[in-house]
């Protein structure tokens, strides 16, 4: 995705204000102090802005993202080295977790059944047995129900964000999302890039099963408040070694 290579300062700028990641941190943070959890992994962590909370909170943290672009970011804004690049279908750490986070609907890019399978095996190596994962996920129901193909414009501080969607339905709950971006100069707006990806939706039902499938249970499904697509946030457990 060329928004996270040679767009990633653009996002950055655009998500600071965008997203209230304080709203968000705060929404992970109660979720982790039910479980206990204080040893974190975060799974397409981006530029850092949740990374820094977690910090500041007295978790121990480590950030995993696919775009390197994203981290040299991050590490701008923290000192301490907590990032790492990697795959969320193939990274491995030396370190076992309390709890996994995929966040900012990292999951929505894993267009095929073997990816999400693949990803949540993955995940459970790194998380202890009875640990956590948590991630949010696009509604399926909702956005094909009434699947809106209409052009998007929203202006983001200086910057302004013209997208399409269209479904294509290749490899499950999927569309086509294409994006350019703009500048303000004076009284215009300068083309600065463009971004096409395919995007992915789930339902309840097709999560649970990819859950199960790679030894986790889910124990709950929350929906918050969304700035573009509604999601669902899934919170699983990891099966302990006396339940297999």
């Amino acid at each position: 995705m060329n928004l996270y290579k040679n767009l990633s300062n653009v996002y950055h700028e655009m998500y600071q204000i965008l997203f209230d990641y304080k709203k968000e941190f705060n929404f992970y943070n109660t979720i982790l102090s039910k479980f206990s959890s204080k040893e974190i992994i975060e799974y397409g962590c981006g530029t850092g802005n949740l990374a820094k909370m977690f910090l500041e909170s007295g978790f121990g943290y480590l950030g995993v993202d696919l775009n390197q672009e994203m981290l040299d970011i991050a590490r701008k804004k923290i000192p301490i080295d907590n990032f790492v690049l990697g795959d969320l279908k193939t990274f491995e750490s030396d370190k076992i977790f309390d709890c996994a986070l995929i966040t900012g609907r990292t999951i929505s890019y894993l267009r095929t059944n073997n990816d999400v399978i693949a990803s949540f095996k993955c995940i459970a190596r790194n998380v202890k047995d009875g640990g956590i994962l948590i991630f949010d996920a696009i509604d399926a129901a909702i956005m094909f129900d009434d699947f809106d193909e209409s052009e998007k414009e929203i202006i983001i501080g200086n910057y302004k964000r013209v997208s399409t969607s269209k479904p294509n339905l290749e490899t499950g709950w999927t569309w086509d999302w294409n994006s350019e971006y703009y500048i303000k100069k004076e009284d215009e707006y300068e083309f600065i890039g463009n971004d096409h990806t395919v995007v992915r939706a789930f339902n309840k039902d097709e999560i649970e099963l990819f859950l199960r499938m790679c030894d986790f249970d889910l124990l709950e499904v929350a929906k918050k408040e969304a700035y573009m697509w509604q999601d669902q946030y899934f919170v699983a457990r990891k099966r302990k070694l006396l339940e297999y």
